[in-house]
């Protein structure tokens, strides 16, 4: 019989990120709203569990990857801000992309400094996948590298990247000139400072704005071949993105599951016309429909999780995440809008934060 429910071990994970979710993170989400970034304080909390740094042990972090368990953090992540769970996952991103795919030099380079609890609290990765012609689908990408002599040149614009400003390592995912598959798909390691490199912050957006973004333009930037991770095509870096997206589904969930219980608990208290809101087929059926699209979206990302962790077939567990990935934010979409309607004018008003929710969950698209 399949099952894809967690263990105890990753129950009891669950919970201290939860706790962290609404202890630490939804308190704090209308502040750093308005901040933009994490507070480093929050931040070294975080990294003082462990759960910022699922890298292997002889680099220093907590151990081996377990990809349902990190769905199951990014879910409660999500529940307490997206903001603040996308500000982490996505700086999480950049070393992880390097140890899934990259060489003994450059793992050894790049993992130990986020290991650290106190460095790791300040450092910041970044991964440049979504670019301004498509979304979060591997089909999308057109940034180009070509083989140039002994170098590379890359030429393309990425968007949504956070950390984009200051990460390191920023990994950009690319496509090998020539190769149209997956295996053309390629990642380079890209410097703070080079020639070419066009950096526009985001920070002007509808939502998430506790996790800065910028858009990255590459003019025929030219790289040396050690900057290439991995190989193209490699297993490693493209079950790293697969992760990457599946982590977006969580924090989707997360989203989802914030606008279900805050708009069902205001439905049984808001009274009209002497009966709860709740009590009314308009209400209930919206609330019930958001409740079953959430575990059917939920099982497809555990799913997902599952293969991943099982180490099952590559192109079967990519389009898994990305339809993964996609339903989750679809939902969230609709969920945070439902829930807003379902407040009805006090709804839009920012002493609720179903807005808020509204908001991160269209800037996730």
């Amino acid at each position: 019989m399949l099952d894809f429910s967690p263990s105890e071990e990753q129950e009891e994970v669950r919970r201290l990120a939860h706790s962290l979710s609404t202890d630490l993170l939804r308190p704090q989400a209308r502040y750093v709203e308005k901040l933009g970034d994490i507070p480093l304080d929050v931040m070294r909390k975080l990294a003082q569990t462990g759960l910022t740094m699922p890298f292997a042990e002889e680099y220093g972090g907590s151990g081996s990857l377990d990809a349902l368990t990190y769905a199951l953090i990014a879910e409660e992540l999500g529940f307490g801000d997206a903001g603040l769970a996308l500000n982490v996952c996505g700086s999480l991103m950049g070393p992880l992309c390097v140890e899934l795919g990259g060489s003994v030099a450059q793992r050894e380079a790049y993992i130990p400094p986020f290991c650290d609890p106190e460095q790791g609290a300040q450092k910041r990765g970044c991964l440049g996948l979504a670019e301004p012609g498509g979304g979060y689908a591997l089909a999308h990408i057109q940034t180009m590298l070509s083989p140039k002599g002994d170098r590379y040149i890359l030429h393309g614009t990425k968007r949504d990247v956070l950390h984009g400003e200051v990460g390191e390592p920023r990994i950009i995912l690319a496509r090998m000139e020539g190769k149209g598959d997956i295996s053309g798909l390629c990642a380079i390691i890209l410097p703070a400072q080079i020639d070419g490199l066009t950096i526009r912050s985001e920070r002007q957006k509808l939502g998430l704005r506790a996790a800065p973004s910028a858009t990255l333009h590459f003019d025929q930037i030219s790289l040396p071949e050690e900057a290439l991770l991995g190989r193209p095509g490699d297993e490693g870096l493209l079950r790293a993105i697969a992760f990457y997206m599946f982590l977006r589904a969580g924090v989707a969930c997360g989203v989802t599951r914030s606008a279900l219980e805050y708009a069902s608990a205001y439905a049984e208290e808001r009274i009209a016309f002497q009966r709860p809101i709740v009590s009314y087929q308009g209400i209930a059926f919206l609330l019930a429909e958001m409740a079953m699209k959430l575990d059917a979206v939920r099982l497809l990302l555990w799913r997902t999780a599952t293969r991943w962790d099982q180490n099952q077939g590559l192109v079967l567990l990519l389009k898994d995440a990305e339809a993964a990935q996609r339903q989750a934010v679809r939902l969230a979409q609709s969920a945070t809008t439902d829930a807003v309607q379902i407040l009805g004018g006090a709804g839009f008003m920012q002493d609720h934060p179903v807005e808020m929710w509204m908001r991160n969950a269209a800037t996730m698209e």
